[in-house]
């Protein structure tokens, strides 16, 4: 069919804008040939056409709004966990607090996912839902949920190390006394229970070639320390109170080789407050006083160390220097592993793997009232559907072309 030429020429007058240049088609643009009901029909019922590539995305703010979950986690649980006036001595309120707080913060993530569940069971009762619609809107709850769960992994894990290594022992020895000028021969052990820090004599040495160990999954040893480093053989020496220790540093038998063995120097000890490896040290030392005709009394066991409060000080300051280190690189990690998930769905939208083409919300009631809040964005994408569908059926947002 041709149109008149007047026809054809108020065609081309409405097509284009000021001086000739092309005027965005919208609905404006309809013929005026078109029936009231037909343009009200096509107004109401159109469709909003996007390029599957482009869904999925996420600018840099809801970057951020993705992170910021699993990034709070990260930072409660590392600084609960190394804050020596929070924990020393309070270790059951600490456990508590953690506890309480994850409970708290992955409450939503967690809640986020169920109602994304209760959603997909319950559309996948009433018709068949695509694995592509479920794969786009259970994208970003999982992974929130997941990245949670690791940030609170990684943040307990280093949390308890940074504890139980070095501010532990160093909160310890701050509340116990430093002694300096200590001599084996003298002095004892039950003298010393208020040691935390500890300079020996000048005349004082350890006897690294009559070492003891046990051997249990690792290898526990100690060394005598002993005036003139030199195990005596006479019995006015058969007491023996201190003890060098470390963990995998010595052959069983063999030479003890922990610490600074290697520094020509007085030697000076940090004490080891860890219980379970003071049990099997005292079982070594035991075994030990067995095969040198000894007697333990209330064993010592010290970190060799030459200057033991540069050593105490250094316990603080590098785990200080890790934490704060931790502090600034975790978030960072969370936010990278965002982006990189965020390039994920878009790929898999360009492959057609995933696509929000239903939004598989719980039945009206609760579920679906609480999706707003778990759910924000799908809740939207919903409701939007139901305003371009006029309240019938929902009608598809994003279309595969």
């Amino acid at each position: 069919l041709k149109w008149p030429a007047a026809a054809a020429a108020r065609d081309r007058t409405a097509a284009e804008g000021p001086r000739g240049r092309p005027r965005a088609m919208g609905f404006e643009g309809l013929r005026p040939d078109a029936l009231p009901e037909q343009q009200a029909l096509l107004k109401g019922r159109a469709f909003s056409i996007h390029p599957l590539s482009a869904a999925g995305h996420l600018d840099g703010w809801r970057v951020l709004e993705c992170t910021w979950q699993p990034i709070l986690v990260f930072l409660f649980t590392l600084v609960l966990l190394t804050t020596p006036g929070i924990r020393y001595g309070a270790e059951g309120t600490t456990a508590v607090l953690q506890y309480v707080g994850l409970t708290v913060l992955l409450a939503y993530p967690v809640g986020a996912v169920a109602l994304l569940l209760v959603g997909v069971g319950a559309a996948a009762a009433g018709t068949r839902v695509r694995s592509s619609a479920v794969a786009y809107w259970a994208w970003w709850p999982v992974w929130k949920l997941i990245l949670c769960a690791l940030a609170a992994w990684a943040g307990s894990s280093l949390g308890n190390s940074l504890w139980h290594t070095q501010l532990y022992p160093h909160a310890r020895m701050e509340r116990m006394q430093a002694y300096s000028g200590v001599d084996p021969r003298t002095a004892t052990s039950t003298r010393l229970q208020d040691a935390g820090v500890v300079a020996f004599t000048a005349s004082a040495g350890v006897d690294r070639t009559r070492s003891g160990c046990l051997h249990r999954g690792s290898t526990f040893c100690v060394a005598p320390i002993v005036p003139g480093g030199e195990l005596a053989a006479n019995s006015s020496e058969e007491r023996q109170d201190f003890f060098m220790a470390g963990v995998d540093c010595c052959s069983c038998p063999g030479e003890f080789r922990c610490g600074a063995w290697d520094v020509p120097a007085a030697p000076g000890g940090l004490r080891i407050f860890d219980a379970d490896r003071n049990d099997h040290f005292r079982l070594a030392a035991e075994e030990w006083a067995t095969t040198h005709g000894r007697t333990l009394r209330r064993p010592m066991f010290f970190s060799w160390v030459t200057d033991p409060v540069a050593a105490y000080k250094e316990l603080y300051d590098r785990a200080t220097m890790v934490k704060a280190f931790a502090l600034v690189v975790g978030p960072l990690t969370i936010v990278l592993a965002a982006v990189a998930l965020n390039g994920a769905i878009g790929l898999l939208v360009g492959a057609k793997l995933a696509a929000p083409i239903e939004t598989p919300l719980p039945p009206p009631g609760l579920g679906r009232a609480l999706s707003s809040q778990l759910l924000p964005h799908m809740h939207r994408h919903y409701m939007l559907q139901q305003e371009e569908g006029g309240g019938a059926a929902p009608l598809v947002k994003y279309a595969v072309l």
